[in-house]
């Protein structure tokens, strides 16, 4: 940072009037003066949402446009509004979304106890031709449509307290074989395998030269190992995969995980997850659509954001990504604004426990040590019977069975966190 000198971070708060028309953000200290001189009122703290106690007549307005600008991604997504005045622009909003990665896990383990009663309850033939919804044209997998209804969720909650007029969309056409390869290919280089030839598992002993990499035999059985392994999302290329003889296999069975580096260090590998890069590819048509229909949507690229970031000398992060985006001139000091940690809730909750001592699940609570440490996290699990709660905080940690009586509440959140 230029000069020494530390610049502040704003936030803003949201404004409504009290007919519930959006006018423009406030910095939110002007707002807690008019909080305590009476003048308005507190809607909603995270992100801070204040309604005025009179009128504003159209005329008295502030004639602003806000652009929302989105980074999709498939483990975070970024979003920022930026309002657009007649003499600057400037940031008044921006956040990641952190999207659930464990739908996936759960539709596999609702999978096997279906077929596990189907199994043992009485013999019945497979119906697999009778789901409809699974045949349906344009259908997206569950694990993507949530992340896509997530983002949605979250954008039209902000809806609700301004008046976004235009979206920009980050186009996502990622080149899977560019990744594979590490370069950009021809047109004529995409008819060419690149496993060597038609068998992955060949390729690999070749390369190798047919002997162990880590004994060095040659005269025994060949084993092509996954460096990392399939359960830790290990890909089938030549980057992550080793030929090994059976003992040195079977020495690795169970701990792959501590040879990792010392494997990829050995071929100079890599192991390239296309998984995200597919999971943003697809459903973003039905994206495209939903946004289209809340307003103007504009389409850009990842190399005209990473060039304007460079340009502007702004931070990388997916919510300064989403500032980029939306093709508005703005410095680095525009983007110190505070970030949002954004966490769509699951709709619905499977708490046995609806209440202990006055706090309830996903409450924002604020717990207080006995040496004055603090932690601010929400509550996961209560146990009413020893007054007790476990706490993940908003650095990700999870405290289990803290007393509940040390806790003060925060806030009580509807549907989405905010941090």
């Amino acid at each position: 940072m230029t000069n020494n000198t530390e610049i502040k971070t704003k936030e803003y708060a949201f404004v409504l009037d009290n007919k519930g028309d959006k006018l423009s953000p406030t910095n939110i200290n002007k707002a807690w003066i008019l909080i305590r001189k009476q003048k308005a009122i507190l809607i909603q703290k995270y992100p801070m949402v204040i309604q005025l106690k009179k009128e504003i007549k159209k005329e008295e307005q502030d004639e602003s446009d806000f652009v929302c600008g989105i980074d999709d991604g498939s483990k975070h997504v970024g979003i920022a509004i930026i309002q657009k005045c007649k003499t600057h622009s400037k940031p008044i909003f921006k956040g990641t979304i952190e999207q659930r990665q464990d739908v996936k896990g759960l539709l596999d383990t609702r999978r096997g106890y279906r077929r596990y009663k189907r199994n043992h309850k009485r013999y019945r033939p497979a119906r697999f031709d009778n789901r409809s919804n699974s045949k349906r044209n344009n259908r997206i997998a569950p694990s993507i449509l949530q992340k896509r209804q997530a983002t949605l969720r979250v954008i039209n909650r902000i809806s609700k307290y301004i008046n976004i007029s235009e979206y920009h969309l980050e186009d996502v056409a990622i080149d899977i074989r560019a990744l594979t390869e590490g370069h950009k290919l021809y047109r004529w280089q995409y008819q060419k395998s690149n496993r060597l030839d038609e068998n992955i598992r060949k390729a690999v002993i070749f390369r190798d030269n047919c002997k162990c990499q880590e004994c060095g035999k040659s005269n025994c059985v060949l084993e092509v190992h996954h460096i990392v392994p399939k359960r830790l999302n290990g890909n089938s290329n030549l980057g992550n995969l080793i030929t090994l003889c059976s003992a040195c296999h079977d020495k690795t069975e169970g701990r792959e995980d501590k040879y990792i580096k010392h494997y990829q260090d050995m071929i100079n590998g890599e192991n390239i997850r296309f998984d995200f890069a597919q999971h943003v590819m697809q459903g973003k048509t039905y994206l495209r659509n939903e946004l289209s229909k809340s307003g103007k949507l504009v389409l850009t690229t990842g190399g005209d954001t990473a060039n304007k970031r460079i340009d502007w000398d702004i931070e990388k992060s997916h919510s300064n990504d989403a500032i980029v985006i939306n093709d508005l001139t703005v410095s680095n000091k525009d983007c110190c604004i505070k970030d949002w940690m954004i966490k769509p809730m699951r709709r619905k909750s499977k708490a046995n426990v609806e209440e202990v001592n006055g706090f309830k699940h996903r409450d924002l609570i604020k717990y207080t040590k006995k040496n004055g440490d603090s932690y601010i996290g929400y509550i996961t699990a209560m146990y009413p019977e020893k007054k007790q709660c476990n706490i993940t905080t908003t650095e990700g940690k999870i405290l289990k069975r803290y007393g509940i009586k040390s806790c003060n509440l925060l806030w009580r959140f509807n549907k989405i966190f905010w941090f």
